[in-house]
């Protein structure tokens, strides 16, 4: 056998160098994406939000001191062991009840009956959490209490260490007062800690006129708030190095918490258990299938490379050897007798890359891991586990098997002579029969990729997985579009023959005829799965690039989107938005959840479409005509309100009353707020103090004069009797406001007209019943359905036919709609459901119809590319706000370890490819030189000189390479159109939104292809520059073998 394998020693030294290379590759791929799911785990633990990686717990304080401490005690004694294994540590807080602040209160908004409510709590070990930016923390017994208030409340509040705050038991009536000690912030605001706390960034829980947190000593708390006062634990679970399992069960323990602590605490019916680690563990587990799923094309591709590389090696080997077979069959050698020594050959071969390519790949990814590349966060072992030992032997046993297989096929010995006289023209994968098989299967695995959207479906215990056929789908085309193209090389080669034949060119003629008539199936084949499998990665990693970008300007909906944390924007938001460096663009944004007829929920967002411009990122295929066309759909029907022009000043002065069943218990008494709206429909509401007689000021016009839109009355009432408003003496500045007729009454129960007689406004509407009865009275107007335009998802949920109108509940109001137009899917929302509304327009038929104004939520912001980051910074230092940036998404997901393995696995696939078919041809130039010099021998012998027969070869070489290169160019390029965006999947195995869009590497996929080109014709143009010397040898042993 040594004797044997000694002559043939060029050809298993190469199939042994591709052992090695594709062992290297396969164990390589398989460690790498053990360290990117570990790396990912760990990123998506360290990015998760405070209610997924905490257990918060809470309920009544009970009735006094001891009621707390046992209760207190309780819950804590349900963490002592910790959750699922993992450290837990408890914090406990306690949150007074019904106090209202009854000083100075700064810029604080009241709710509808005119109260400011401040919260009083104890927050457990808050000196370790936070750090004081003036005064000192609370000294217990202090008299009056002691307090430490955050930030955000102090700057909303205008409160300083040394202030006095009073503070009223509304259900008492006890008034007391504290005494501001100091002013903190948060060390971490991202800390699980300040769910404790929610309101510590904006100084006001949202959605209410409750301010705080006022902190005070735990013993103060107790003495003197704990009445009807609520408690809350947080349980803080470290998971710093927990993996998918540690992580479920984490999970399973707080599940089992919530369902057992409120009964076994003594928190009863108004216990409650909130956690999010049951879907964090969920998200973990997806991720983790996403990134395996990643791995299976790259890992087929390398295979299947693989393994047709080798079998090229293995037939050039048997065609070597054929003359020596026959010879040992003649002589009584069996066909097993002869795949036994090539398969001992075999496992010679394969055994060192078996054995040398799990350290290489340990130690490739160790280094990698160590110095931070391709999404790796942290360093592997040195030395492989058993797992990568298995891949390793897998693989080794792969190659052995493509390089015995060949052997198999051989016949007698008239047979073999007959084969080198006249050899196959189709190898197996040509014939009719497997290339139908093979088409029918990849349309297979397309048609159910399309069906299921993605590799993953749903097994028989309803769980995800990988699903074999979805995933080999892109491979499958593959190799279906590579071997249709060679069904196209014969006639081509006959075609150019043809073309060639006319013209006394007589190198490139033999060059064409000898590429027809001679099985070339295996080399060009090789080229044109290499150049495919490269174009697929390549075109994968960028259009799953792309779709990361995609998605982060699709979630964010702008260049910077800035929300309010306290749900609603202070005065003078847009103006400091507006002067950040390089804000082109200010729109104010609302959206809402709504709840329709069939299960599940949409979101509603609204902006100011008309003045949106570039501002709302709308990819131009979600919308059919584009952003321009979504603008007019929604700014068409526009509503113009016949507002009242005020005369230009700074201070509106006059009169109001409210007469009727009016019930004064203190705190009810009768409000009004004028609505002014600028000219570009934004409203504004100005609270009139001051008793029968009010005297306010205006806010600074901003880009025109200011419009009085109407009126909001609210008054507490024990009846359903009629209540009366009148507004008379309207001036501004001394300069009396000229009332015309055109009011009405607008409320979300009833509407009628108002009048106005002798510059007086009345108004008359039915009182509510027992509680707060709050009503507008408006400009007349003619009431039009508001323009939506909808995702099909929320078409359907929401019953939307086009055109069609009906009433949607929005803002507290129902607001007539009609759908304009359906859009795949809405900037600024992840939600499948949603729709995109004008906000004018419904902020209009809000206020005009129902009486209510809302305010800005959140705004959404343009900055040129060259300011953007300067722009962000600038934002996010300005107090109460969350900003979203769309750089700073896409940047994250760009580094994402699930992200970044994914490409880099393709990248590895395709140089694999590009490397392994490099090899393939080197071996195969080589070897049908060496075995054509005979006959070539003879050319030269009736007259072809050896130049002519150099460029002859290099023809031949350039038809096929040209034709492999190409045909590989064509299939890559048409499998990635048809299943890149497919394939493309989230951390949360589901599709992106909005729909991956293909991106062709050209660069990448022609530079591949050219490589392979100029690699194979310049191999040709080797071997033909030392034709000369070669036929003169050969020459000499013309006939030494008959």
């Amino acid at each position: 056998m040594v004797r044997r394998a000694e002559a043939a020693r060029s050809l298993l030294a190469a199939a042994g160098a591709l052992a090695l290379i594709a062992t290297l590759l396969l164990t390589g791929l398989v460690a790498y994406s053990r360290q990117v799911v570990a790396a990912g785990v760990a990123g998506t633990v360290a990015a998760a939000a405070p209610g997924e990686s905490s257990v918060l717990a809470g309920g009544s304080a009970g009735t006094g001191a001891a009621d707390l401490d046992r209760r207190d005690a309780a819950v804590r004694a349900r963490f002592t062991a910790g959750l699922g294994g993992r450290p837990v540590g408890v914090y406990a807080a306690g949150y007074s009840a019904g106090r209202q602040l009854t000083g100075r209160t700064g810029d604080a908004v009241p709710d509808s009956g005119g109260v400011v409510y401040g919260s009083v709590v104890f927050l457990q070990d808050l000196p370790r959490h936070a750090t004081l930016s003036a005064g000192s923390w609370p000294r217990p017994g202090a008299r009056p209490v002691q307090t430490a208030v955050g930030e955000g409340a102090a700057r909303v509040l205008g409160l300083e260490p040394g202030d006095r705050v009073p503070v009223t038991d509304r259900l008492t009536g006890k008034a007391s007062a504290l005494v501001v000690s100091g002013i903190w912030r948060p060390v971490d605001d991202r800390d699980a800690y300040w769910r404790l706390a929610p309101d510590v960034s904006a100084g006001v829980a949202a959605g209410t006129a409750t301010y705080g947190p006022l902190v005070v000593d735990r013993a103060d708390f107790v003495r003197d708030f704990a009445r009807s006062a609520s408690a809350s634990w947080l349980a803080d679970v470290d998971l710093s190095g927990a993996g998918v399992a540690d992580l479920r069960r984490v999970a399973d323990a707080a599940d089992a918490q919530r369902r057992s602590l409120p009964g076994a605490t003594g928190l009863g019916t108004s216990g409650y258990v909130d956690s999010g680690l049951s879907g964090l563990a969920d998200q973990l587990s997806r991720a983790d299938l996403v990134g395996r799923s990643a791995l299976v094309t790259p890992v087929l591709l390398v295979s299947v490379l693989s393994g047709l590389a080798l079998v090229l090696v293995a037939v050039l080997l048997t065609e070597h050897r054929r003359a020596e077979s026959a010879l040992l069959r003649a002589r009584g050698a069996t066909a097993w007798q002869l795949a036994g020594l090539s398969a001992a050959e075999a496992v010679a071969v394969a055994l060192p890359a078996a054995l040398l390519a799990p350290p290489l790949a340990a130690a490739a990814v160790h280094l990698a891991g160590e110095r931070g590349w391709f999404g790796l966060g942290q360093p592997g072992s040195w030395w492989p586990g058993p797992g990568l030992w298995l891949v390793a032997l897998a693989a080794a046993a792969g190659c052995a098997i493509a390089i015995t297989a060949p052997v198999l096929r051989g016949g007698t010995y008239v047979e073999d002579l007959m084969a080198r006289s006249r050899p196959n023209r189709r190898a197996v994968v040509q014939r009719a029969g497997a290339d139908l098989l093979l088409v029918a299967v990849a349309v297979l695995g397309w048609l159910q990729l399309r069906q299921y959207s993605s590799p993953l479906a749903a097994g028989v215990s309803g769980g995800l997985g990988i699903d074999p056929l979805l995933a080999a789908a892109p491979t499958l085309g593959i190799l279906a579009g590579a071997t249709l193209a060679l069904r196209l090389l014969m006639p081509a080669a006959r075609a150019a023959e043809r073309v060639l034949g006319g013209r006394r060119r007589f190198a490139a003629l033999f060059g064409m005829w000898q590429a027809g008539r001679r099985p070339h199936a295996g080399p060009v084949l090789l080229l044109a799965l290499a150049v495919a499998a490269g174009t697929v990665g390549w075109c994968l990693a960028a259009t799953a690039q792309r779709s990361q970008i995609d998605q982060a300007g699709h979630d964010v909906g702008a260049d910077l989107r800035v929300v309010e944390q306290s749900g609603a924007a202070p005065a003078g938001r847009a103006e400091a938005l507006a002067a950040l460096p390089g804000v082109t663009r200010v729109l104010p944004g609302w959206r809402e959840g709504i709840t329709g007829a069939e299960q599940g929920s949409a979101d509603l967002i609204a902006v100011d479409a008309a003045a949106a411009g570039d501002a709302v990122r709308v990819r131009s295929d979600l919308y059919d005509g584009g952003p321009r066309a979504l603008a007019t759909a929604l700014t068409g029907a526009r509503t113009t309100a016949p507002v009242l022009a005020l005369p230009a000043g700074r201070r509106l002065t006059g009169r109001f009353s409210i007469t009727g069943a009016l019930a004064f218990d203190g705190d009810g008494a009768p409000t009004l707020t004028a609505v002014l709206t600028d000219p570009a429909g934004t409203l504004t509401r100005v609270p009139l103090i001051g008793g029968g007689t009010f005297s306010a000021e205006l806010p600074a016009p901003d880009g025109g004069p200011l419009r009085l839109a109407g009126f909001i009355a609210g008054v507490d009432t024990f009846s359903f009797d009629p209540l009366q408003l009148t507004v008379s003496r309207l001036a501004v500045d001394g300069r009396p406001v000229t009332l015309d007729d055109r009011w009405s009454v607008a409320s979300r129960q009833q509407a009628a007209p108002a009048k106005v007689q002798g510059g007086t406004l009345t108004a008359e509407v039915d009182g509510y019943g027992a509680g707060r009865t709050q009503f507008a009275v408006v400009r007349t107007v003619q009431g039009r359905p508001v323009p939506v335009v909808a995702t099909p998802a929320a078409r359907d949920q929401l019953h939307l036919s086009p055109g069609g109108q009906t009433k949607l509940h929005l803002g507290g109001g129902d607001v007539p709609v009609r759908l304009t137009g359906t859009i795949a899917a809405v900037p600024g929302s992840a939600n499948a459901a949603a729709l995109l509304v004008d906000l004018p327009s419904l902020r209009s038929a809000l206020f005009y119809q129902a009486g209510l104004v809302h305010d800005t939520q959140e705004w959404w912001l343009a900055v040129p590319a060259d300011r953007h980051d300067e722009a962000a910074a600038g934002a996010r230092r300005l107090p109460g706000l969350t900003v979203l940036d769309r750089r700073s998404i896409a940047a994250a997901s760009a580094t994402d370890a699930y992200g970044v393995g994914g490409r880099t696995a393709l990248f590895v696939a395709a140089i694999g490819a590009l490397i392994l078919a490099a090899a393939g041809i080197l071996v195969d130039v080589r070897t049908t030189a060496r075995r054509r010099i005979g006959e070539l021998a003879v050319l030269h012998t009736l007259g072809a000189g050896p130049r002519l027969l150099a460029r002859s070869l290099m023809t031949e070489q350039a038809f096929l390479a040209g034709t492999g290169v190409l045909a590989g160019l064509a299939v890559g390029v048409g499998v990635a159109a048809t299943m890149a965006p497919l394939v493309v999947l989230t951390p949360q195995a589901t599709r992106p939104v909005p729909e991956p869009l293909l991106v062709v590497d050209w660069w990448r996929a022609g530079g591949t292809a050219l490589l392979l080109f100029a690699l194979a014709v310049g191999l040709s143009a080797v071997t033909g520059s030392a034709l000369r010397r070669r036929l003169a040898t050969a020459r000499l042993h013309l006939g030494a073998d008959k």
